[in-house]
């Protein structure tokens, strides 16, 4: 799948590629479809497993898997998925959704021409030591955890005062130390 000529990929502030708005793009349109391979749970857990183990030696460490419905899941980790190069945010203009066969990638806003997409990559808390954020959003919890779940992060975690703004947010460094040390 090529990208539709309203999109286009490169450098992104957020981490190495991503995908780009060329024209406006209005609140609520189907932006892209996240392509790949249907798989079994079983099979996605173990493809999520060896991920895992090839991060801990230094390699890639991106998970491009999405949960179809009970039975299925779609890994999106295939040629002819640029929609694998959307990065996350933690204020995400995009929202991913499903039908239980495919998965599209939706504008949650109206998007402006040159604008990177994002979306909530939705991890659970006990993979964000995985996971860490850099998205530089004000509400940025500092790991890639679903919305739904970040209070389980910051009540493990406690809050801590940017002492340059009112705005409460997390410090990297001392977030994945005390993520180390709660065991998530």
């Amino acid at each position: 799948m090529k990208l539709p000529p309203t999109l286009r990929l490169g450098r992104s502030r957020l981490h190495g590629v991503g995908v780009f708005t060329r024209d406006f793009i209005p609140e609520g349109e189907s932006v892209i479809e996240y392509i790949g391979e249907r798989i079994s749970k079983a099979e996605a857990k173990r493809r999520e497993e060896l991920r895992c183990a090839r991060a801990a030696t230094g390699g890639d460490a991106c998970v491009y898997i999405f949960e179809l419905n009970r039975h299925f899941d779609l890994d999106g980790d295939v040629p002819g998925n640029p929609a694998r190069r959307i990065n996350h945010s933690c204020a995400p203009n995009c929202e991913a959704q499903s039908d239980g066969r495919r998965v599209w990638i939706v504008a949650r806003r109206d998007l402006a021409p040159g604008e990177e997409l994002t979306f909530d990559y939705g991890f659970r808390v006990r993979d964000a030591r995985r996971h860490p954020c850099r998205c530089g959003a004000p509400e940025c919890a500092g790991f890639i955890v679903a919305r739904g779940q970040r209070w389980r992060l910051r009540r493990s975690l406690g809050r801590l005062q940017d002492t340059n703004s009112d705005v409460t947010r997390f410090d990297e460094n001392s977030t994945a130390r005390h993520v180390a040390a709660i065991g998530l």
